[in-house]
């Protein structure tokens, strides 16, 4: 990894966090948001810390730098950025939007908790991070969600894919071989002819390597693709979770 982003990431990103065992949900419940106000508050902090620190935005101006951010957020309302090989890639692709957010989500302080039947939970939060949408171009009550489509599989999408999914899983996987009980997050990615490609799978078990490949089997088996994520109307790839409950095989 390039030096500079190591430091960054060391010295400015201070709440990064070691990811716990505990399962997750893959996102927060409907009607509820990781920030204090929603993404428009959320949106509107991080612009008023580039005003207030001074910074810049990238060269060039460049509409196509992004970097897609993916949060989980704990119970206590503590944030960790998640970062897996593809995330690490696309930071060295986009050094310029990732060095900016994560300075700005190290003093962003708003954040909270999901809960479920009054109790609170971890779950995780994705939002992209487009540089040239802030600075002297930012406009009132931004909020990606309003350009920015999720992917969907047809007809009930995650839940959908998730039955599929785990179909495929359970007639290939040994399981007295990896141990596997309970509930694991798959992390994936889909991209813009809405093809999946599985990055990792959390929590780790002995051989989760194979494990991996299992799942990455299961996955390539689901002959129906997503219908991908858009920009303004352009297809554009984005990280995503699924929750597999191996305990119910």
């Amino acid at each position: 990894m390039n030096k500079k982003l190591l430091t960054i990431f060391l010295l400015t990103f201070t709440f990064f966090a070691a990811l716990a065992q505990k399962p997750a949900m893959t996102d927060y419940p409907p009607g509820q948001d990781a920030y204090k106000g929603g993404n428009i508050q959320m949106f509107k902090d991080i612009q008023e810390y580039f005003t207030k620190n001074k910074l810049s935005g990238c060269d060039n101006n460049n509409i196509k730098e992004m970097y897609w951010v993916t949060l989980r957020i704990d119970e206590n309302a503590k944030p960790a950025l998640i970062r897996k090989k593809n995330d690490i890639e696309s930071a060295e692709k986009n050094k310029c939007a990732y060095n900016l957010i994560v300075k700005a989500l190290g003093a962003l302080k708003d954040w909270q908790p999901a809960k479920v039947d009054g109790k609170n939970i971890t779950a995780y939060t994705d939002f992209p991070f487009i540089p040239s949408d802030f600075f002297e171009n930012y406009k009132e009550n931004y909020d990606t969600r309003n350009f920015i489509t999720k992917p969907s599989f047809p007809p009930n999408g995650m839940l959908s894919f998730r039955d599929e999914v785990k179909k495929n899983v359970r007639s290939s996987i040994d399981y007295d071989f990896y141990n596997v009980k309970g509930i694991f997050t798959v992390f994936f990615t889909i991209d813009t002819d809405g093809s999946t490609n599985v990055i990792d799978v959390e929590p780790k078990v002995p051989n989760s390597e194979g494990l991996i490949e299992d799942i990455k089997y299961g996955f390539k088996k689901v002959k129906q693709k997503w219908i991908p994520a858009t920009k303004k109307g352009v297809p554009v790839k984005v990280n995503t979770r699924v929750n597999l409950k191996f305990s119910d095989y």
